[in-house]
């Protein structure tokens, strides 16, 4: 491993990263509205200038600076997995992608993944340099590592907002085959060694059990009260981003 992902986070949960390139910066994901801040003050801290917004998906808390910062950034690529078009579209988001993505695709030296499920066409990479894989939401590290079709009542949203929780975890038995040294998940910090952590994971998720009722009830009471302030955030009203995990 030759450095750690470069993480930006708003509210301590949710995830873009900035990846290192030979021409500039590949940011993936763009968080809520207000992200554009944060990396724009990374990149100028590194001294490169951000190329490409390669997304892992196209829901709400991954999109919400591509629009800024397209208008900031002349030229910038926007990539998305084909089978997230709609989806991007129904974001409101005025700039159309410039590419899309299918699994085996390059993207400066990430390879795409295709990894359906959480979405219809979410996607992951692999840095083959220095095996970090950025997972998106396939996997969640809140408060620990799980595939996002369980539910955890401490942070239920991937959950409520996973399109298809059976397809979600055959593809994330699919990611346990790539030699992945770090995972980088679009929710909590990274994980160092994590194929171990993944297989309990995807196990868990294959046992079959169902959360209990009161698991069921916490997580409706936490998932309403998170989605407000998210709704919020996205509105302008309120927004905390810093950055965790460094360079």
């Amino acid at each position: 491993m030759t450095r750690p992902p470069i993480r930006l986070a708003q509210f301590s949960l949710i995830n873009t990263y900035l990846v290192p390139e030979t021409d500039g910066l590949t940011l993936i994901d763009a968080g809520l509205s207000g992200m554009d801040r944060r990396v724009n003050r990374a990149a100028a801290q590194l001294g490169l200038p951000l190329r490409r917004v390669a997304l892992t998906h196209a829901h709400s808390d991954h999109v919400g600076a591509i629009d800024t910062l397209m208008t900031q950034w002349p030229g910038l690529e926007l990539l998305v997995g084909a089978g997230d078009l709609p989806l991007l579209a129904e974001q409101g988001m005025t700039t159309p992608p410039t590419r899309l993505l299918r699994g085996g695709d390059r993207v400066g030296s990430l390879t795409v993944i295709d990894t359906p499920g959480h979405s219809p066409g979410h996607v992951a990479y692999l840095d083959e340099r220095d095996g970090t894989l950025y997972s998106g939401d396939t996997f969640v590290n809140v408060p620990g590592l799980r595939v996002a079709s369980v539910l955890n009542a401490i942070f239920p949203l991937p959950t409520f907002g996973t399109h298809d929780p059976a397809a979600t975890t055959r593809s994330a038995r699919t990611l346990l085959d790539v030699p992945a040294r770090a995972l980088a998940t679009g929710h909590g910090p990274a994980v160092r060694d994590p194929q171990d952590a993944m297989r309990r994971a995807v196990r868990d998720a294959e046992s079959g059990r169902t959360p209990g009722a009161v698991t069921r009830t916490v997580a409706g009471w936490i998932g309403r009260l998170t989605g407000m302030t998210t709704r919020a955030a996205v509105a302008g009203k309120t927004l905390t981003a810093h950055p965790d995990g460094g360079r």
